[in-house]
């Protein structure tokens, strides 16, 4: 239901109460006399209720903030209603019916007293009637009025409740209204930042791929200088082969022309020619460059920058050089110190070995040389012992049934004996293969372990690595020996 429905509802249902109250009002006058007396009451103490503070809710009131509301006393009280007005005509025309009977019974009382006896006793019966059918009206009407008061307090109480409720909403929607307003514009700001931080990253993700590009070209080159430079260290080695040759056939013939100066030597006539050949020969190939000087200068400049070129990059491979020596050299340790911890355990492990083999050959040793050895000669002779001392005849069938019962007995023991020697060699066997294997795979968790730390250590620090390698190294084979005592020790209990 809307709003406005509900309060022309509620207007309906006011006026329709105002309307049974009148009619029960009109039953009343018209039934008995004594009513005339109660409205004069109710006439004389209409402001008995004070129904001042009480207001009808409208629409236009609300809406007014209800400026012009009435008073319940103008629906309710009787002396401004204009249906009372009505009601007090009939009345007074009744009180006239009235003087006429009373005029009437004066004249009929003259005629004999037992007729007015007879007519006052019904009156009585009569108006005692009509007084209990008006005390319940009255209470009904007055029961009627308390509803309608308490209805128009609560519809008041819910009206300003509803009131409330819309100012809050309507607070709410323009909160909800500006807030959507400032989300839109942030939503922009941050779309264009987004765009913006996209076009950054696109940028940065050229760069960083040029970057790449150049460091690739630059490590091409470094390989490249370094395999000309091995090159021409080759070179180098066998030109200086060759100066060295070259120096000693010179002194060979300085020896000679010393002996034969002066039939060796030649004559200072032809060195001047010879001279004068090649200053010839460097003049024509120097007249270029002695025309344009500046050809001198370009070449001089690029030479320069290609040494120049040289010298870096020399300096960048001969640093990552020491890098990998430095690598190589904390790898070898660590390799060594593995190696190491093995070749210990492997002895240990080699000694444990023999102690079972000297425990297992002591043990066999010493069940052959045991006094009590069994064999069937033994056992005949024992037999045969036996019987003599009890007198029995070998050759009855009961007792050569019991002997071979006997037999097959002692026989089966001694197989069940040799199997077990025999089978407890392969139990040692196995045991020592099982435990090789769990050694085995203890080893292997440690290296992966270690690989594992290794590369978290060198991601995170690899300044401080070269400085505490040797205590990284101490810890880790604290660990491990720690790790295989425990170990050894689980496997011997």
């Amino acid at each position: 239901m809307d709003e406005d429905e509900f309060y022309l509802n509620l207007e309906q249902y006011i006026e329709e109460s105002k309307k049974r109250i009148v009619d029960k009002e009109r039953l009343i006058i018209s039934e008995n006399d004594e009513e005339t007396q109660t409205l004069d009451k109710k006439k004389t103490n209409s402001d008995f209720y004070d129904y001042k503070g009480l207001v009808i809710l409208t629409d236009n009131d609300s809406e007014n903030e209800y400026e012009n509301c009435k008073n319940i006393k103008e629906i309710v009280s009787i002396n401004d209603d204009k249906e009372l007005e009505k009601i007090r005509k009939v009345l007074e025309i009744q009180k006239g019916i009235k003087n006429r009977k009373k005029d009437e019974e004066a004249n009929i009382a003259k005629k004999g007293p037992y007729t007015n006896r007879m007519r006052n006793k019904n009156n009585i019966v009569q108006n005692k009637k009509t007084s209990k059918k008006n005390k319940e009206d009255i209470k009904n009407f007055i029961n009627l009025e308390k509803e309608i008061i308490i209805t128009k307090t609560l519809m008041r109480k819910k009206k300003e409740t509803i009131d409330n409720i819309y100012k809050y909403i309507n607070k709410k929607e323009k909160i909800i209204k500006n807030l959507s307003k400032n989300m839109i514009k942030e939503s922009e700001k941050y779309q264009e930042l987004l765009v913006e931080n996209f076009k950054k990253t696109e940028d940065l993700i050229q760069k960083f791929e040029e970057i790449n590009a150049r460091k690739k070209k630059k490590k091409e080159m470094v390989q490249l200088l370094n395999i000309e430079m091995s090159k021409l260290n080759v070179e180098l080695e066998k030109k200086e082969d060759k100066i060295k040759e070259l120096d000693k056939y010179k002194e060979f013939l300085n020896k000679l022309a010393s002996s034969n100066k002066n039939d060796d030597n030649p004559s200072t006539d032809e060195i001047i020619i010879k001279t004068d050949e090649k200053e010839k020969n460097f003049s024509k190939n120097m007249e270029k460059y002695i025309k344009n000087s500046q050809l001198l200068i370009d070449h001089f400049n690029l030479l320069e920058e290609e040494h120049l070129q040289l010298i870096d990059d020399t300096q960048n491979a001969e640093y990552i050089l020491e890098e990998y020596e430095k690598k190589l050299h904390d790898k070898k340790n660590k390799y060594e110190i593995k190696n190491k911890e093995m070749d210990n355990k492997i002895t240990e492990i080699n000694n444990y070995i023999k102690e079972y083999i000297d425990k297992i050959s002591y043990y066999d040793n010493v069940t052959k040389n045991s006094k009590y050895n069994i064999t069937f000669t033994n056992i005949n002779n024992k037999i045969d012992y036996i019987c003599t001392q009890l007198s029995y005849d070998v050759n009855t069938n009961e007792i050569m049934k019991k002997f071979q019962i006997l037999e097959n007995k002692i026989y089966s023991y001694i197989t069940t004996l040799n199997k077990y020697t025999e089978e407890n060699k392969h139990l040692v066997y196995e045991y020592q293969r099982e435990r090789e294997k769990e050694r085995r795979k203890q080893m292997r968790f440690e290296i992966n372990l270690d690989r594992k730390r290794d590369k978290q250590n060198h991601q995170n620090n690899k300044k401080s690595n070269n400085k505490n390698a040797n205590g990284n190294l101490k810890d880790k084979k604290e660990k491990r020996e720690n790790i295989y005592t425990l170990f050894e020790k689980d496997i011997f209990k």
